[in-house]
Protein backbone atom coordinates (compact mmCIF):
# COMPACT_ATOMS: atom_id res chain seq x y z
CA UNK A 1 0.00 0.00 0.00
CA UNK A 2 1.15 3.82 -0.89
CA UNK A 3 1.25 6.34 0.77
CA UNK A 4 1.50 10.34 -1.06
CA UNK A 5 4.63 11.69 0.30
CA UNK A 6 7.53 13.39 -1.67
CA UNK A 7 11.14 13.24 -0.66
CA UNK A 8 13.14 13.23 -4.17
CA UNK A 9 15.75 15.36 -3.14
CA UNK A 10 17.45 12.25 -1.21
CA UNK A 11 17.29 10.94 -4.69
CA UNK A 12 20.64 12.19 -6.75
CA UNK A 13 22.46 11.51 -2.84
CA UNK A 14 21.84 7.95 -2.98
CA UNK A 15 21.44 6.90 -6.73
CA UNK A 16 24.16 8.17 -7.78
CA UNK A 17 17.69 7.78 -33.94
CA UNK A 18 16.12 6.00 -36.62
CA UNK A 19 18.16 4.67 -39.40
CA UNK A 20 16.90 3.50 -42.81
CA UNK A 21 17.75 -0.65 -43.12
CA UNK A 22 21.15 -1.97 -44.35
CA UNK A 23 21.30 -3.16 -48.47
CA UNK A 24 24.50 -4.84 -47.64
CA UNK A 25 24.24 -8.81 -46.58
CA UNK A 26 25.62 -9.16 -43.52
CA UNK A 27 28.08 -12.02 -42.32
CA UNK A 28 28.45 -12.98 -38.84
CA UNK A 29 31.28 -11.27 -37.02
CA UNK A 30 34.13 -13.53 -35.64
CA UNK A 31 35.55 -14.29 -32.32
CA UNK A 32 38.98 -12.53 -31.95
CA UNK A 33 41.35 -13.41 -29.31
CA UNK A 34 39.66 -11.51 -26.39
CA UNK A 35 36.24 -13.13 -27.49
CA UNK A 36 35.09 -9.59 -29.78
CA UNK A 37 36.37 -9.67 -33.10
CA UNK A 38 35.47 -7.08 -34.97
CA UNK A 39 31.80 -6.87 -33.50
CA UNK A 40 30.45 -7.01 -30.25
CA UNK A 41 28.60 -5.74 -27.05
CA UNK A 42 30.62 -4.65 -24.28
CA UNK A 43 29.43 -4.89 -20.79
CA UNK A 44 29.83 -2.00 -17.71
CA UNK A 45 33.23 -2.98 -17.28
CA UNK A 46 33.66 -2.71 -21.37
CA UNK A 47 34.22 -6.66 -21.70
CA UNK A 48 32.73 -8.49 -24.49
CA UNK A 49 29.26 -9.96 -23.57
CA UNK A 50 30.17 -13.35 -25.36
CA UNK A 51 29.42 -17.24 -24.20
CA UNK A 52 26.32 -19.07 -23.44
CA UNK A 53 26.15 -17.14 -20.46
CA UNK A 54 26.02 -13.56 -22.35
CA UNK A 55 22.17 -12.28 -22.09
CA UNK A 56 21.38 -8.82 -21.80
CA UNK A 57 19.07 -7.40 -18.45
CA UNK A 58 17.01 -4.03 -18.37
CA UNK A 59 18.04 -0.76 -16.01
CA UNK A 60 17.08 -0.68 -12.71
CA UNK A 61 18.99 2.63 -12.51
CA UNK A 62 17.14 6.36 -12.73
CA UNK A 63 17.70 6.60 -17.01
CA UNK A 64 19.21 9.84 -16.54
CA UNK A 65 20.74 10.00 -13.54
CA UNK A 66 24.39 10.11 -12.74
CA UNK A 67 25.45 6.60 -13.70
CA UNK A 68 24.87 6.81 -16.92
CA UNK A 69 28.17 7.63 -18.04
CA UNK A 70 28.96 10.65 -20.18
CA UNK A 71 28.88 10.20 -23.45
CA UNK A 72 32.82 10.95 -24.55
CA UNK A 73 34.11 8.29 -21.97
CA UNK A 74 35.93 5.61 -24.24
CA UNK A 75 37.56 3.99 -21.51
CA UNK A 76 35.43 4.64 -18.71
CA UNK A 77 33.32 1.74 -16.98
CA UNK A 78 29.65 2.53 -16.03
CA UNK A 79 28.13 1.85 -12.63
CA UNK A 80 25.14 0.17 -13.87
CA UNK A 81 25.61 -3.30 -14.38
CA UNK A 82 23.08 -3.17 -17.46
CA UNK A 83 24.55 -0.90 -19.67
CA UNK A 84 26.50 -1.18 -22.63
CA UNK A 85 28.18 -0.49 -25.40
CA UNK A 86 29.17 -1.58 -28.82
CA UNK A 87 32.86 -2.48 -29.96
CA UNK A 88 34.23 -2.21 -34.14
CA UNK A 89 37.56 -2.97 -35.25
CA UNK A 90 37.94 -1.32 -38.57
CA UNK A 91 41.12 -0.09 -39.07
CA UNK A 92 39.26 1.28 -42.65
CA UNK A 93 36.43 3.37 -40.75
CA UNK A 94 36.25 7.77 -41.62
CA UNK A 95 35.07 10.11 -39.26
CA UNK A 96 30.66 9.20 -38.85
CA UNK A 97 31.20 5.73 -38.46
CA UNK A 98 27.87 4.50 -36.69
CA UNK A 99 26.37 0.95 -35.81
CA UNK A 100 22.72 0.52 -35.72
CA UNK A 101 20.83 -1.17 -32.68
CA UNK A 102 17.17 -3.04 -33.07
CA UNK A 103 15.15 -4.83 -30.58
CA UNK A 104 12.50 -7.07 -31.92
CA UNK A 105 10.27 -9.65 -30.01
CA UNK A 106 10.98 -13.33 -30.48
CA UNK A 107 8.20 -13.42 -33.75
CA UNK A 108 10.61 -10.75 -35.31
CA UNK A 109 8.46 -7.50 -34.90
CA UNK A 110 10.34 -4.49 -34.50
CA UNK A 111 10.37 -2.74 -31.31
CA UNK A 112 12.58 -0.36 -31.03
CA UNK A 113 15.42 0.91 -32.91
CA UNK A 114 18.71 3.34 -32.12
CA UNK A 115 21.57 4.84 -34.21
CA UNK A 116 24.80 5.22 -32.10
CA UNK A 117 27.57 6.97 -32.95
CA UNK A 118 31.14 5.22 -33.35
CA UNK A 119 34.49 6.96 -32.26
CA UNK A 120 37.79 6.16 -31.12
CA UNK A 121 40.74 9.02 -29.40
CA UNK A 122 43.43 7.58 -32.08
CA UNK A 123 43.98 5.88 -35.31
CA UNK A 124 44.49 1.47 -34.46
CA UNK A 125 42.24 1.61 -31.69
CA UNK A 126 38.63 -0.39 -31.91
CA UNK A 127 35.65 2.18 -32.05
CA UNK A 128 33.24 2.31 -29.50
CA UNK A 129 29.85 3.91 -28.75
CA UNK A 130 28.73 5.63 -26.10
CA UNK A 131 26.88 3.84 -23.08
CA UNK A 132 23.34 2.64 -24.52
CA UNK A 133 20.98 2.06 -21.32
CA UNK A 134 18.13 -0.84 -21.67
CA UNK A 135 14.42 0.42 -20.67
CA UNK A 136 11.19 -1.18 -20.48
CA UNK A 137 8.85 1.78 -20.88
CA UNK A 138 7.99 4.56 -22.68
CA UNK A 139 8.66 6.80 -20.04
CA UNK A 140 12.32 5.82 -19.65
CA UNK A 141 12.43 6.37 -23.33
CA UNK A 142 11.65 9.31 -23.45
CA UNK A 143 13.85 10.42 -19.85
CA UNK A 144 14.99 14.09 -20.56
CA UNK A 145 18.64 14.04 -21.90
CA UNK A 146 19.59 10.75 -22.18
CA UNK A 147 16.61 9.58 -25.21
CA UNK A 148 19.26 8.96 -27.75
CA UNK A 149 21.19 6.60 -25.05
CA UNK A 150 18.00 4.20 -24.55
CA UNK A 151 16.69 1.38 -26.67
CA UNK A 152 13.42 0.08 -25.44
CA UNK A 153 13.30 -3.67 -24.94
CA UNK A 154 10.56 -6.85 -23.69
CA UNK A 155 11.59 -9.86 -22.13
CA UNK A 156 13.67 -12.20 -24.62
CA UNK A 157 13.86 -9.35 -27.49
CA UNK A 158 16.55 -9.96 -29.65
CA UNK A 159 19.03 -6.99 -29.64
CA UNK A 160 20.53 -6.74 -32.59
CA UNK A 161 23.89 -4.24 -33.33
CA UNK A 162 24.57 -4.66 -37.65
CA UNK A 163 27.74 -2.41 -38.84
CA UNK A 164 28.02 -1.70 -42.76
CA UNK A 165 31.55 -0.83 -43.84
CA UNK A 166 31.24 -0.57 -47.54
CA UNK A 167 29.95 -3.34 -49.33
CA UNK A 168 30.33 -5.23 -46.18
CA UNK A 169 27.73 -5.65 -42.61
CA UNK A 170 28.11 -7.79 -39.55
CA UNK A 171 25.85 -8.31 -37.13
CA UNK A 172 25.69 -9.83 -33.93
CA UNK A 173 22.43 -10.52 -31.65
CA UNK A 174 22.17 -11.18 -27.64
CA UNK A 175 18.58 -11.93 -25.93
CA UNK A 176 17.15 -9.84 -23.15
CA UNK A 177 17.44 -12.37 -20.20
CA UNK A 178 18.10 -15.96 -20.52
CA UNK A 179 16.74 -19.01 -21.89
CA UNK A 180 15.29 -21.55 -18.96
CA UNK A 181 18.47 -24.08 -19.22
CA UNK A 182 20.44 -21.69 -17.60
CA UNK A 183 19.99 -21.57 -13.33
CA UNK A 184 21.06 -18.16 -13.43
CA UNK A 185 19.76 -14.59 -12.20
CA UNK A 186 19.16 -13.29 -15.70
CA UNK A 187 17.11 -16.63 -16.60
CA UNK A 188 13.82 -15.37 -17.86
CA UNK A 189 10.98 -16.78 -15.68
CA UNK A 190 7.21 -16.26 -16.21
CA UNK A 191 4.28 -15.80 -12.92
CA UNK A 192 0.78 -16.85 -13.66
CA UNK A 193 -1.71 -14.38 -12.48
CA UNK A 194 -5.53 -15.03 -12.94
CA UNK A 195 -7.52 -11.69 -13.25
CA UNK A 196 -11.18 -11.38 -11.24
CA UNK A 197 -13.23 -7.93 -12.03
CA UNK A 198 -16.09 -7.49 -9.77
CA UNK A 199 -19.32 -6.04 -11.26
CA UNK A 200 -20.84 -3.03 -9.08
CA UNK A 201 -24.02 -5.29 -8.15
CA UNK A 202 -25.85 -8.39 -9.61
CA UNK A 203 -25.50 -7.90 -13.26
CA UNK A 204 -24.15 -4.32 -12.68
CA UNK A 205 -21.36 -2.59 -15.06
CA UNK A 206 -17.57 -3.33 -13.97
CA UNK A 207 -16.01 -1.35 -11.92
CA UNK A 208 -13.67 -0.14 -14.08
CA UNK A 209 -13.62 0.85 -17.86
CA UNK A 210 -17.46 2.19 -19.55
CA UNK A 211 -18.23 -1.77 -20.26
CA UNK A 212 -16.95 -5.41 -20.34
CA UNK A 213 -14.84 -4.59 -23.15
CA UNK A 214 -13.14 -1.24 -21.71
CA UNK A 215 -12.78 -3.36 -18.32
CA UNK A 216 -10.42 -5.75 -19.90
CA UNK A 217 -8.99 -3.17 -21.80
CA UNK A 218 -7.71 -1.44 -18.87
CA UNK A 219 -6.40 -4.67 -16.87
CA UNK A 220 -4.95 -5.52 -19.90
CA UNK A 221 -2.60 -1.97 -20.06
CA UNK A 222 -2.27 -2.60 -15.86
CA UNK A 223 -0.48 -6.18 -16.85
CA UNK A 224 1.71 -4.26 -19.63
CA UNK A 225 3.00 -1.74 -17.16
CA UNK A 226 3.40 -4.48 -14.50
CA UNK A 227 5.88 -6.52 -17.01
CA UNK A 228 7.46 -3.57 -17.64
CA UNK A 229 8.24 -2.53 -14.04
CA UNK A 230 8.78 -6.34 -12.97
CA UNK A 231 11.32 -6.49 -16.40
CA UNK A 232 13.99 -5.44 -14.06
CA UNK A 233 13.41 -8.86 -12.31
CA UNK A 234 13.68 -10.69 -15.74
CA UNK A 235 10.18 -11.51 -14.83
CA UNK A 236 6.70 -11.52 -16.91
CA UNK A 237 3.51 -11.69 -16.11
CA UNK A 238 2.56 -13.26 -19.54
CA UNK A 239 1.07 -11.95 -22.93
CA UNK A 240 -1.88 -9.62 -21.22
CA UNK A 241 -4.20 -10.99 -24.07
CA UNK A 242 -3.90 -14.24 -23.13
CA UNK A 243 -4.02 -13.95 -19.28
CA UNK A 244 -7.28 -15.29 -18.00
CA UNK A 245 -9.82 -12.53 -16.96
CA UNK A 246 -13.10 -12.51 -16.09
CA UNK A 247 -15.59 -9.92 -14.80
CA UNK A 248 -17.75 -11.37 -11.85
CA UNK A 249 -20.74 -11.05 -9.75
CA UNK A 250 -19.98 -10.17 -5.55
CA UNK A 251 -20.23 -13.30 -4.07
CA UNK A 252 -23.42 -13.62 -2.49
CA UNK A 253 -24.08 -14.63 1.21
CA UNK A 254 -22.23 -18.00 0.48
CA UNK A 255 -20.22 -18.45 4.01
CA UNK A 256 -20.64 -18.73 7.71
CA UNK A 257 -17.78 -17.52 9.70
CA UNK A 258 -17.28 -18.79 13.24
CA UNK A 259 -15.85 -16.35 15.79
CA UNK A 260 -15.09 -13.92 13.26
CA UNK A 261 -11.84 -12.07 14.88
CA UNK A 262 -11.82 -13.45 18.28
CA UNK A 263 -11.69 -17.32 17.64
CA UNK A 264 -13.20 -18.03 20.94
CA UNK A 265 -14.27 -21.25 21.52
CA UNK A 266 -17.95 -22.64 21.89
CA UNK A 267 -19.45 -22.28 25.61
CA UNK A 268 -21.96 -24.71 24.78
CA UNK A 269 -25.60 -25.58 25.30
CA UNK A 270 -26.45 -23.41 22.27
CA UNK A 271 -27.63 -23.63 18.66
CA UNK A 272 -26.86 -22.93 15.94
CA UNK A 273 -29.94 -21.68 13.33
CA UNK A 274 -30.01 -20.85 9.30
CA UNK A 275 -31.09 -21.60 6.05
CA UNK A 276 -29.44 -22.39 3.34
CA UNK A 277 -31.18 -21.59 -0.37
CA UNK A 278 -34.75 -21.08 1.60
CA UNK A 279 -33.66 -24.85 3.40
CA UNK A 280 -33.88 -24.85 6.85
CA UNK A 281 -30.78 -26.63 8.13
CA UNK A 282 -31.59 -28.32 11.59
CA UNK A 283 -30.81 -26.83 14.76
CA UNK A 284 -26.75 -27.26 15.79
CA UNK A 285 -26.10 -27.72 19.07
CA UNK A 286 -22.73 -26.34 20.25
CA UNK A 287 -20.30 -28.05 22.61
CA UNK A 288 -18.70 -26.62 25.23
CA UNK A 289 -15.16 -25.93 24.25
CA UNK A 290 -15.72 -26.47 20.90
CA UNK A 291 -12.95 -24.72 18.97
CA UNK A 292 -14.23 -22.52 15.61
CA UNK A 293 -12.96 -25.34 13.25
CA UNK A 294 -14.42 -27.86 15.17
CA UNK A 295 -18.13 -26.13 14.95
CA UNK A 296 -17.32 -25.42 11.72
CA UNK A 297 -16.72 -29.82 11.12
CA UNK A 298 -20.11 -29.79 12.45
CA UNK A 299 -22.16 -27.14 9.69
CA UNK A 300 -20.25 -28.51 7.30
CA UNK A 301 -21.68 -32.25 7.71
CA UNK A 302 -25.06 -30.89 8.55
CA UNK A 303 -25.25 -28.92 5.34
CA UNK A 304 -23.88 -31.58 2.82
CA UNK A 305 -26.63 -33.81 4.15
CA UNK A 306 -29.13 -31.55 2.34
CA UNK A 307 -27.11 -32.14 -0.96
CA UNK A 308 -25.05 -28.83 -0.29
CA UNK A 309 -20.89 -28.89 -0.99
CA UNK A 310 -18.94 -27.54 1.74
CA UNK A 311 -15.91 -26.17 2.56
CA UNK A 312 -14.43 -25.89 5.96
CA UNK A 313 -11.09 -23.35 6.08
CA UNK A 314 -9.00 -22.09 9.41
CA UNK A 315 -7.87 -18.50 9.30
CA UNK A 316 -4.80 -17.27 11.14
CA UNK A 317 -5.72 -15.84 14.13
CA UNK A 318 -6.22 -11.90 14.53
CA UNK A 319 -3.58 -9.61 16.91
CA UNK A 320 -6.29 -9.73 19.46
CA UNK A 321 -7.84 -12.84 18.83
CA UNK A 322 -7.61 -15.82 21.34
CA UNK A 323 -7.27 -18.00 18.58
CA UNK A 324 -8.06 -18.86 14.66
CA UNK A 325 -11.39 -18.53 13.65
CA UNK A 326 -12.98 -20.83 10.75
CA UNK A 327 -15.27 -20.18 7.69
CA UNK A 328 -17.85 -22.47 5.94
CA UNK A 329 -18.04 -22.00 2.03
CA UNK A 330 -21.85 -23.39 0.55
CA UNK A 331 -21.78 -24.32 -3.25
CA UNK A 332 -24.28 -26.22 -4.69
CA UNK A 333 -22.99 -29.85 -5.98
CA UNK A 334 -22.98 -27.88 -9.72
CA UNK A 335 -20.52 -25.43 -8.25
CA UNK A 336 -23.15 -22.14 -7.83
CA UNK A 337 -23.19 -20.02 -5.05
CA UNK A 338 -25.89 -20.68 -2.52
CA UNK A 339 -28.13 -17.94 -0.26
CA UNK A 340 -27.70 -18.16 3.54
CA UNK A 341 -30.08 -16.64 5.62
CA UNK A 342 -30.74 -16.14 9.07
CA UNK A 343 -33.90 -18.77 10.88
CA UNK A 344 -36.39 -16.31 11.18
CA UNK A 345 -37.39 -15.34 15.26
CA UNK A 346 -33.59 -16.76 15.75
CA UNK A 347 -30.38 -15.83 16.21
CA UNK A 348 -27.39 -17.39 13.71
CA UNK A 349 -26.22 -18.36 17.50
CA UNK A 350 -27.34 -18.76 20.89
CA UNK A 351 -23.93 -19.52 22.26
CA UNK A 352 -22.77 -17.87 24.70
CA UNK A 353 -19.84 -17.14 23.35
CA UNK A 354 -18.87 -18.47 20.09
CA UNK A 355 -20.32 -16.02 17.27
CA UNK A 356 -21.80 -16.94 13.87
CA UNK A 357 -21.87 -14.36 11.16
CA UNK A 358 -22.86 -14.74 6.97
CA UNK A 359 -20.34 -13.75 4.78
CA UNK A 360 -21.30 -11.81 1.50
CA UNK A 361 -20.02 -8.60 -0.30
CA UNK A 362 -21.78 -5.65 -0.86
CA UNK A 363 -19.51 -3.15 -3.32
CA UNK A 364 -22.26 -0.33 -2.42
CA UNK A 365 -20.26 0.99 0.14
CA UNK A 366 -16.79 -0.55 -1.21
CA UNK A 367 -14.74 -3.32 0.27
CA UNK A 368 -14.07 -3.25 3.70
CA UNK A 369 -10.66 -3.53 4.60
CA UNK A 370 -8.37 -5.03 7.11
CA UNK A 371 -6.94 -3.06 9.98
CA UNK A 372 -4.01 -3.47 11.84
CA UNK A 373 -5.83 -6.39 14.20
CA UNK A 374 -7.09 -8.64 10.97
CA UNK A 375 -4.28 -7.80 8.65
CA UNK A 376 -2.85 -11.42 8.49
CA UNK A 377 -6.44 -12.52 7.75
CA UNK A 378 -8.36 -10.46 5.78
CA UNK A 379 -12.20 -8.73 7.05
CA UNK A 380 -15.02 -10.95 6.92
CA UNK A 381 -15.69 -9.23 3.69
CA UNK A 382 -12.67 -10.14 2.06
CA UNK A 383 -12.36 -13.28 2.86
CA UNK A 384 -15.53 -13.85 1.18
CA UNK A 385 -14.65 -12.54 -1.69
CA UNK A 386 -11.42 -14.25 -2.13
CA UNK A 387 -12.70 -17.82 -1.19
CA UNK A 388 -15.81 -17.72 -3.07
CA UNK A 389 -13.77 -16.43 -6.24
CA UNK A 390 -10.41 -17.84 -6.02
CA UNK A 391 -9.43 -20.53 -8.42
CA UNK A 392 -7.35 -22.52 -5.79
CA UNK A 393 -4.87 -22.91 -8.21
CA UNK A 394 -1.60 -22.71 -5.81
CA UNK A 395 1.11 -21.55 -8.34
CA UNK A 396 -0.92 -18.71 -9.40
CA UNK A 397 -1.76 -15.28 -8.22
CA UNK A 398 -5.01 -14.17 -8.00
CA UNK A 399 -6.13 -10.44 -8.56
CA UNK A 400 -9.48 -8.80 -7.56
CA UNK A 401 -10.24 -5.68 -8.92
CA UNK A 402 -13.09 -3.26 -6.82
CA UNK A 403 -14.61 -0.05 -7.01
CA UNK A 404 -12.79 1.46 -3.58
CA UNK A 405 -12.12 0.20 -0.56
CA UNK A 406 -14.81 1.28 2.64
CA UNK A 407 -12.71 3.51 4.94
CA UNK A 408 -10.25 4.69 1.78
CA UNK A 409 -7.46 4.10 3.69
CA UNK A 410 -5.62 2.32 0.83
CA UNK A 411 -5.43 1.49 -2.86
CA UNK A 412 -4.48 -1.96 -2.61
CA UNK A 413 -3.83 -4.79 -0.36
CA UNK A 414 -1.48 -7.93 -0.75
CA UNK A 415 -2.19 -11.30 1.08
CA UNK A 416 1.06 -13.28 1.26
CA UNK A 417 1.96 -16.94 1.55
CA UNK A 418 4.19 -16.67 5.17
CA UNK A 419 2.36 -16.90 7.76
CA UNK A 420 0.61 -19.64 5.52
CA UNK A 421 -3.60 -18.94 6.08
CA UNK A 422 -6.48 -19.95 3.53
CA UNK A 423 -6.15 -16.99 1.36
CA UNK A 424 -2.45 -16.47 0.07
CA UNK A 425 -1.00 -15.08 -3.43
CA UNK A 426 -3.73 -13.25 -3.63
CA UNK A 427 -3.96 -8.90 -4.19
CA UNK A 428 -6.79 -6.83 -4.37
CA UNK A 429 -6.39 -3.00 -6.14
CA UNK A 430 -9.13 -0.51 -6.51
CA UNK A 431 -9.40 1.82 -9.46
CA UNK A 432 -8.63 4.35 -7.78
CA UNK A 433 -5.08 2.57 -7.89
CA UNK A 434 -5.34 1.90 -11.63
CA UNK A 435 -6.72 5.16 -12.72
CA UNK A 436 -3.60 6.23 -14.38
CA UNK A 437 -3.20 3.21 -16.08
CA UNK A 438 -0.45 2.28 -17.50
CA UNK A 439 1.26 4.45 -15.35
CA UNK A 440 -0.07 3.79 -12.00
CA UNK A 441 2.63 0.95 -10.36
CA UNK A 442 0.60 0.26 -7.74
CA UNK A 443 -0.84 -2.85 -9.04
CA UNK A 444 3.25 -4.07 -9.84
CA UNK A 445 4.09 -2.73 -6.00
CA UNK A 446 0.73 -5.31 -4.58
CA UNK A 447 2.08 -8.37 -6.69
CA UNK A 448 6.00 -7.35 -5.27
CA UNK A 449 4.57 -8.36 -1.27
CA UNK A 450 3.39 -11.49 -3.07
CA UNK A 451 6.54 -12.07 -5.16
CA UNK A 452 9.02 -11.73 -2.08
CA UNK A 453 6.64 -12.75 0.11
CA UNK A 454 7.05 -9.65 2.33
CA UNK A 455 4.55 -7.23 3.91
CA UNK A 456 6.46 -4.66 4.48
CA UNK A 457 7.75 -1.73 2.92
CA UNK A 458 11.88 -0.97 2.43
CA UNK A 459 11.45 2.00 4.60
CA UNK A 460 9.69 0.57 7.22
CA UNK A 461 12.69 -0.49 8.41
CA UNK A 462 15.54 1.28 6.43
CA UNK A 463 15.68 5.09 4.99
CA UNK A 464 13.12 6.79 2.43
CA UNK A 465 13.48 6.11 -0.85
CA UNK A 466 11.12 6.90 -2.91
CA UNK A 467 12.05 5.96 -6.38
CA UNK A 468 11.60 2.29 -4.68
CA UNK A 469 8.73 0.30 -6.16
CA UNK A 470 8.31 -1.07 -2.68
CA UNK A 471 8.79 2.06 -0.87
CA UNK A 472 5.24 3.10 -0.19
CA UNK A 473 5.41 7.29 -0.59
CA UNK A 474 4.80 7.90 -3.56
CA UNK A 475 2.24 7.60 -6.55
CA UNK A 476 4.23 9.66 -9.08
CA UNK A 477 4.02 7.96 -13.36
CA UNK A 478 7.39 9.79 -14.11
CA UNK A 479 10.99 8.46 -14.34
CA UNK A 480 11.79 8.79 -11.36
CA UNK A 481 8.73 7.84 -9.74
CA UNK A 482 8.55 4.83 -7.32
CA UNK A 483 9.17 2.20 -10.42
CA UNK A 484 12.62 0.74 -9.53
CA UNK A 485 13.91 -2.95 -8.11
CA UNK A 486 17.49 -3.27 -5.86
CA UNK A 487 18.68 -6.68 -7.49
CA UNK A 488 18.26 -7.74 -3.38
CA UNK A 489 14.87 -7.41 -4.33
CA UNK A 490 14.65 -9.64 -7.47
CA UNK A 491 17.35 -12.27 -5.22
CA UNK A 492 14.27 -12.72 -2.76
CA UNK A 493 11.82 -13.05 -5.66
CA UNK A 494 13.61 -16.23 -6.33
CA UNK A 495 14.27 -17.22 -3.19
CA UNK A 496 11.09 -17.12 -2.38
CA UNK A 497 9.95 -19.36 -5.56
CA UNK A 498 13.12 -21.72 -4.57
CA UNK A 499 12.28 -22.11 -1.11
CA UNK A 500 8.16 -22.14 -1.30
CA UNK A 501 6.19 -25.63 -1.43
CA UNK A 502 3.93 -24.09 -4.10
CA UNK A 503 6.44 -21.80 -6.66
CA UNK A 504 5.09 -18.89 -8.56
CA UNK A 505 7.30 -19.10 -11.17
CA UNK A 506 8.07 -21.08 -13.83
CA UNK A 507 10.72 -20.94 -17.02
CA UNK A 508 9.55 -18.22 -19.30
CA UNK A 509 9.95 -20.44 -22.79
CA UNK A 510 11.69 -23.74 -23.45
CA UNK A 511 14.23 -22.92 -26.62
CA UNK A 512 17.95 -23.67 -26.67
CA UNK A 513 19.04 -20.25 -26.65
CA UNK A 514 22.56 -20.29 -26.59
CA UNK A 515 23.24 -16.60 -27.78
CA UNK A 516 23.89 -16.69 -32.10
CA UNK A 517 27.01 -14.83 -33.37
Amino acid sequence: MRRSQNQLALFWAAWGLTCTGLTPKPVAAESGEHGCGELCFLDDSNQPLVGAKAALHVSSFITNGPTLPAAGDYGGRSRAASDLRVQVDDPRAVAGAFATLESRTASGILRAKLQVPLHRPAPGMPLRSAYVRLVADEVDGHARGAESRTLRVALRDHVRVRYASGERAIERTLRVGLGDKLDHPDSARRAKVIVHILRAGTEGQPVIGQDDTSALSVMRQQLSAANEIWLQCNLSFGEPTEVSMEIVQPPSATMLAIANEDGLPARGAGELRFRVDGQSVPPIATRAGASPTVTGQTIAEAVRKLGFFAKVSENLPTRSGAGPSTDVLIRRKNGDPVVITPEEGAPLSSDARQSLQIGSVDLGDGLQEFDNTTAQVGSLEERTLLKAISDDDPHSIDIFVVNQFTAATRQGEAFIADPAGPITNSVVIDRNGLRHAPLAWTLAHELGHVLMNDPLHPDNVGPDRPWLLMDADSGRGTVDGPKRLRPADCQRMRETARRARYPLLTAFDHEDLTPRP
